[in-house]
């Protein structure tokens, strides 16, 4: 009876080991001064105090669970608020991403409300100027793709040889009209300094928080990034195909950043988005970065929009400062 006892004891202790999980919670609050240029169309500028990243400013909850035999579950709950009012805002309703997961050697696959693989496998690297959103007020970033989806079920290759990939369907079901399902793939390769990334989008999402997408809006991403140890560069190119009343429109996007200390390095965004045969916008940021210490930093920026577009045309600086802690 004890011998039968210590064993069922092991066993049971031998379970618990292999499916062990693994809970952290972490986050980050970025809030600041922002100073919203005059527009050519008569809007007058604007002085707040507001949340300057939407992205910064979350609480993230994620647990992996060790299944035994490399095979792994993870989920994801990243919550996303505005901290100068406490709402959640900019479309942020609920949680931004939730992400349920089971990888192995065979990959990764996943399900829920997530960035499709444009943006889940490329914008982290190659993003240079704006890694965590900062800047989006005047540099948009380098994706035209980039959306987050509703019902999206995705697949992520293991890293072979450099090369990484991923595969996402979303049904028309997931679709506020209905009507049409979008696909997205994705390539990485990373070589040491060099990073290089394609991407394929069909029947994108209409904004960065998807509840619906448009038939015909297809859309080609190509970019690459280097790290010249003295400066980092990254280099993007989208084409969207012509969908709707909406003109075929090609965007590039540039930027460096340059690390002059240990904690203190400046940037320099620039990019131009060109509709055929029609109007054309172009934006210029310059902004610095201070890490007083691991979790926090001071930030400070600025720039202009140029454009045929007069609600976008900005008739002065459109400037910003503010302070970022991560937990």
């Amino acid at each position: 009876m004890k011998n039968s006892t210590v064993a069922a004891l092991a066993f049971l202790a031998s379970c618990s080991a292999l499916a062990q999980s693994n809970v952290t919670m972490s986050g980050g609050v970025v809030i600041g001064l922002k100073h919203a240029s005059a527009k050519a169309n008569g809007t007058a500028s604007k002085n707040t105090v507001e949340g300057l990243d939407a992205a910064g400013n979350n609480l993230t909850m994620r647990s992996v669970e060790d299944l035994g035999g490399g095979l792994k579950a993870s989920a994801l709950l990243n919550y996303r608020f505005n901290p100068a009012d406490g709402s959640t805002g900019a479309g942020h309703d609920h949680y931004a991403n939730s992400k349920l997961s089971l990888s192995g050697s065979f990959g990764e696959v996943s399900a829920g409300r997530f960035w499709a693989p444009v943006d889940w496998l490329l914008r982290p690297v190659l993003d240079i100027y704006t890694p965590l959103g900062l800047g989006t007020t005047v540099y948009g970033g380098p994706l035209d793709a980039s959306t987050r989806y509703n019902g999206i079920l995705m697949y992520e290759s293991p890293e072979m040889s450099g090369f990484k990939a991923g595969i996402a369907t979303v049904p028309k079901a997931s679709m506020t009209s209905n009507k049409v399902s979008t696909t997205e793939v994705a390539l990485r390769y990373q070589s040491g300094p060099l990073v290089l990334g394609l991407g394929l989008t069909k029947n994108a999402g209409t904004g960065a928080s998807a509840k619906d997408n448009i038939k015909g809006k297809n859309v080609l991403t190509l970019g690459g990034a280097y790290d010249f140890g003295v400066a980092k560069a990254g280099l993007t190119y989208s084409n969207v195909d012509a969908y709707g009343t909406t003109a075929e429109s090609d965007r590039w996007s540039l930027a460096v950043r340059v690390p002059l200390s240990s904690v203190l390095s400046v940037k320099f965004g620039y990019e131009n988005q060109k509709f055929k045969n029609g109007p054309g916008t172009s934006a210029l940021a310059l902004g610095t970065e201070y890490s007083l210490s691991k979790r926090t930093m001071l930030f400070a920026e600025f720039g202009k929009v140029q454009s045929d577009t007069a609600s976008k045309k900005e008739t002065g600086l459109t400037y910003l400062a503010g302070i970022r802690h991560r937990f």
